[in-house]
């Protein structure tokens, strides 16, 4: 499931928290809970497109039982991926704010 279009889903993904988190700006509470809320989103869309794409694929009720862990890991490791993305733009905020105050 990781193949190179997952790839760059990861990584907009963890670019999109990062963006997230820059635009929210606060603590990192603020970055957790906003890139949560980003990664489950975008990761439910992402899910419900690699369903479509593999119903309407030849095999796809007999291949959509065999990948369906694999589905659920990818949420979950994109959801992880905005909370970090959102962390760190929260961090990068903070520290852009510091550094413009000094």
């Amino acid at each position: 499931m990781l193949s190179s279009q997952s790839g760059v889903a990861l990584l907009g993904l963890l670019l999109g928290g990062v963006v997230v988190g820059v635009m929210i700006g606060g603590e990192i509470k603020d970055g957790i809970i906003n890139g949560l809320i980003f990664g489950i989103i975008t990761g439910v869309i992402i899910f419900v497109v690699y369903i479509i794409q593999i119903v309407s694929s030849v095999l796809g009720s007999a291949i959509l039982g065999a990948v369906a862990s694999q589905l659920v890991i990818l949420l979950v490791i994109e959801v992880i991926l905005a909370i970090v993305g959102g962390v760190l733009g929260t961090l990068m905020r903070s520290e852009a704010l510091t550094d413009v105050e000094s």
